[in-house]
């Protein structure tokens, strides 16, 4: 079962109206969701006319759809209006710049608007091989690309850390894994309702996490990052 399957699945099962999705680019993921109310965030969206008509036809909900070409910081931090107007966010996908540092902004921003009984995905929590998991602010360049062994194309960055920093900072607060599909599908709900809504990056632990290395997570990753076999996609959607 892959994001959108899971996704969509979790919609059918409920009554969840709002979907936002956090580097939303091609609409591959985007434009198949069936939800009421659908917001997709990214600097630079690259949706292909035909792509567009085709699901505009399929899903005429997408006619209504808002887009916003902004930077997921920047969005949180100028609509903050609109994303209380909203009410809350029930499913949420983090699938933005595949780095520690932006992945983990995007949940923490995230989770001061979801919905106490939704999830947000985090595609990329578990890459193929090590040269998948290399650090760049955007995508590796074409000199990092020739000096990495193993490089196939694949990349997922170390988006995992944001599972990890997660795991330690809210073990009571958060339930958090990543299933293993898809390149690692991450989930974070909520266990129980928090004292507040404000998450702010604990600093000391963004730089511990921040030094674990790929081989480490990999030699240890069900403590780790929690992971989960891909069956368990079954098991989050028999929560809903």
């Amino acid at each position: 079962m892959d994001r959108v399957e899971l996704i969509q699945n979790i919609f059918h099962k409920t009554d969840f109206e709002n979907y936002l999705e956090i580097g939303c680019q091609k609409g591959k993921s985007f434009l198949p969701i069936r939800a009421k109310n659908k917001i997709a965030v990214d600097p630079v969206f690259k949706i292909a006319i035909g792509r567009r008509l085709k699901w505009l036809f399929k899903w005429p909900a997408n006619f209504k759809a808002n887009y916003f070409r902004l930077e997921s910081d920047v969005f949180f931090e100028t609509q903050q209006d609109y994303l209380q107007n909203l009410d809350q966010l029930d499913v949420v996908l983090v699938d933005g710049l595949h780095n520690f540092r932006a992945s983990l902004n995007d949940v923490l921003n995230t989770l001061v608007y979801l919905n106490i009984d939704g999830i947000i995905i985090l595609h990329d929590c578990y890459p193929p091989h090590e040269a998948a998991s290399v650090f760049a602010d955007v995508f590796p360049t074409e000199e990092q690309q020739g000096e990495l062994e193993g490089w196939t194309g694949e990349w997922c960055g170390d988006v995992w850390k944001t599972i990890a920093y997660l795991l330690e900072k809210y073990p009571d607060l958060l339930d958090v894994g990543v299933i293993n599909t898809d390149y690692g599908l991450g989930y974070v709900r909520f266990k129980a309702e928090p004292d507040s809504r404000k998450f702010e990056v604990d600093e000391d632990l963004f730089e511990r996490v921040d030094k674990l290395s790929y081989q480490e997570m990999m030699s240890e990753p069900e403590g780790i990052i929690n992971l989960q076999p891909a069956s368990y996609s079954e098991t989050i959607l028999s929560l809903y």
